[in-house]
């Protein structure tokens, strides 16, 4: 399953009227005000962003015109490095193979002093985006370098693209990561051909035409302002002023009565069990994996979990997604004799085996809510999906079964897939549902940290970890991204960037490979200069192992857009710091607690015997956090996370009288 609509986000093109046989001098001079001065710190501007969709009179074909001229404000702008996000003269038109045709590409860069440099047809790579987990694909992209651009220099490009079949019909973000003088979009219909639209983060009314049995619907946008890229936002598609569009007619789907007309998401779902019906059938493979599962399983909850880990065990991800596999998978027989299927396939595979086994399951489609973000209720239609899992019921719970993750247990919702609405594909009763964020507690990183001085300066640190939900697959995946030396190397770097003259002698990790099983650490350290004089004593900074990515999510004092924290996360800590011979503490840290609408954290301290123990709780409230609300959002939660280092003082222990 892969992200369906054409005009992607940082690559869209448009046409219009003008083309690029206008002189080089005359451009220049009609652009002469767009100066860096007027646009602080902007690396270019759009000029002219136009693009027209034509839908043919029987609604099955469409041809895409596009048209976009730019002027470069700043030298960074030529910077195409691999580590550089400001080029803007590397190009890309975008296509789909299977149902598009590139029928011309026009680009040209026109110098300060007129003269223009126009990009040559064998300068265009016509390349996919294929690699080993995605084998096969469509998608394709016409990708160019501008020659002779400069700081004031204009480019230009025009294109046309003819899709003999289609998924949506258009839509358009007006804006774009420069400003924008001016953008457009008109979608050309026959005049009974339905579909809806709306625009999001922007008010337009569109000027609308009547030809004969053509309707035609110009949304225009000006002096809009730049997206800045933050840190942590939701999805872009969620802030982006933008023009969506759902057709009710999706062309490429002609072939599946059910598919006739997509008004609702009911019908969608219904639309897409019938493309994918015949891939469910139960054979003889399924049912032998299915009854070895019944011998063993006594319960519903039993049977679910060990459908997951034999998906685990014994089926790889493959990427299959050219044309309408893109949509329909490999079936459940493939998938169980050859062991491998992409996303689709391992989702019908287990909806497949679930059912064999009683339970109650489907496969859905969704949009993953890091790149999609809020599904457009209003708007039904296969556009806003780029992945499938499973849904299944057992002992009167539902889970949301993701086998493309293979790092976290049964019960685990990916961060990814929560919060958001999803088609379930249920045989005659489709219906919309929605992913719910789950709890803190099930994303909990439980520490046991003790802090045991050597000598006058010197202190040993010994840790236990033990990790579960989300925060566990973290740290499984990064596990098995390092084998061998390369983990309590990279534990080792973790350490440092809380103490740096920590130095790791040992470790053992467990639940690296079963991920029924918590994600544990143990690991044992040294400390050198843990303990600095204060002239009457020395003081001992206690801080958790390894520092929490939350203040890197934390860094900006604003916010244009919300901020998502990825999941709910809980964090228990128990500190034991062994009091130092001869010495008694000279003041425990202050007990704090703190609840809110953001955070609720915890702090407790006392002295047990010969050391003092700091128990310290910190859970996560919501997920998103909106830009209004954010300053006072990180002011708490920082200062919860803060509440988790703290500075003890030592002197020496008073005679007693």
């Amino acid at each position: 399953m892969r992200f369906t609509r054409r005009l992607l986000f940082a690559l869209m093109l448009a046409a219009g009227a003008l083309g690029c046989a206008a002189s080089g001098t005359a451009v220049i001079k009609q652009y002469e005000n767009v100066t860096p001065t007027r646009f602080e710190g902007a690396v270019a501007v759009v000029l002219e962003d136009r693009s027209t969709g034509t839908v043919d009179d029987k609604g099955e074909s469409l041809v895409t015109e596009g048209f976009r001229r730019v002027k470069i404000l700043d030298r960074k702008a030529l910077d195409c490095g691999d580590d550089s996000s400001n080029c803007r003269i590397e190009r890309a038109i975008c296509y789909n193979e299977t149902w598009d045709k590139v029928e011309s590409i026009e680009a040209r860069a026109i110098a300060p002093d007129g003269k223009i440099f126009p990009v040559e047809k064998d300068d265009i790579r016509d390349i996919t985006w294929v690699d080993w987990a995605i084998p096969q694909q469509d998608q394709r992209c016409m990708v160019f370098k501008l020659k002779g651009a400069a700081p004031g220099a204009i480019i230009e490009e025009r294109y046309r693209i003819r899709s003999e079949k289609f998924l949506g019909v258009g839509g358009l973000n007006f804006q774009d990561r420069d400003p924008v003088l001016e953008v457009s979009y008109t979608l050309d219909t026959p005049a009974d051909f339905a579909y809806k639209w709306r625009t999001d983060n922007i008010e337009i009314k569109p000027v609308e035409e009547r030809v004969g049995n053509r309707l035609r619907r110009t949304w225009t946008a000006r002096d809009v302002p730049p997206i800045f890229l933050e840190n942590g936002m939701v999805a872009p598609s969620d802030v982006l002023a933008q023009l969506r569009v759902a057709n009710e007619k999706v062309s490429a789907f002609g072939e599946y009565p059910a598919c006739k007309a997509i008004r609702s998401w009911e019908d969608l779902g219904a639309c897409w069990h019938e493309m994918i019906k015949d891939k469910q059938q139960i054979t003889e493979p399924v049912k032998e994996v299915a009854k070895a599962i019944a011998e063993k399983a006594k319960t519903e909850t039993e049977k679910l979990k060990m459908v997951w880990d034999y998906m685990n065990q014994n089926v790889r991800y493959v990427g299959l997604e050219k044309g309408l596999a893109g949509f329909i998978p490999l079936s459940a027989h493939v998938v169980c004799s050859k062991k491998y299927g992409d996303c689709k396939a391992v989702a019908g595979l287990i909806t497949v085996l679930c059912r064999e086994l009683g339970l109650k399951a489907d496969p859905i489609l969704i949009g993953i809510r890091p790149s999609l973000g809020k599904l457009p209720l209003d708007l039904p239609g296969p556009f806003h999906f780029n992945h499938s899992i499973a849904r299944v019921e057992a002992d009167g719970q539902v889970y949301w079964m993701d086998a493309t993750y293979r790092d976290l247990d049964y019960k685990t919702t990916p961060a990814a897939d929560q919060g958001v609405h999803v088609v379930v594909a249920r045989p005659g009763a489709p219906f919309l549902d929605f992913i719910p964020v789950q709890p803190a507690e099930t994303n909990l990183a439980e520490w046991k940290v003790e802090f045991r001085p050597q000598d006058a300066e010197r202190a040993e640190m010994n840790v236990a970890l033990s990790t579960t939900g989300n925060t566990a697959g973290n740290f499984r995946s990064r596990a098995q991204e390092y084998p061998g030396d390369r983990w309590p190397k990279y534990l080792q770097e973790m350490l440092r960037g809380t103490y740096p003259q920590a130095t790791l002698i040992e470790q053992e990790t467990t639940g690296k490979d079963d991920n029924n099983l918590p994600f544990a650490i143990r690991f044992k350290a040294s400390m050198d200069k843990a303990f600095q004089s204060t002239g009457r004593g020395v003081s001992f900074d206690v801080k958790r192992p390894f520092t929490s990515s939350l203040y890197g999510l934390l860094e900006l004092p604003k916010r244009r857009y919300p901020l998502d924290l990825n999941s709910l996360t809980m964090t228990r800590i128990r500190y034991e710091v062994v009091i130092p011979a001869g010495m008694e503490i000279a003041g425990q840290p202050k007990n704090f607690t703190l609840d809110d609408e953001w955070v609720s954290a915890e702090r407790l301290s006392q002295i047990e015997g010969d050391r003092l123990v700091t128990e310290y709780k910190m859970a996560l409230k919501q997920l998103q956090i909106p830009p209004e609300k954010y300053p006072a959002a990180r002011e708490s939660i920082l200062k919860s996370l803060d509440a988790g280092n703290f500075v003890l003082m030592f002197e020496p222990a008073k005679k007693k009288a």
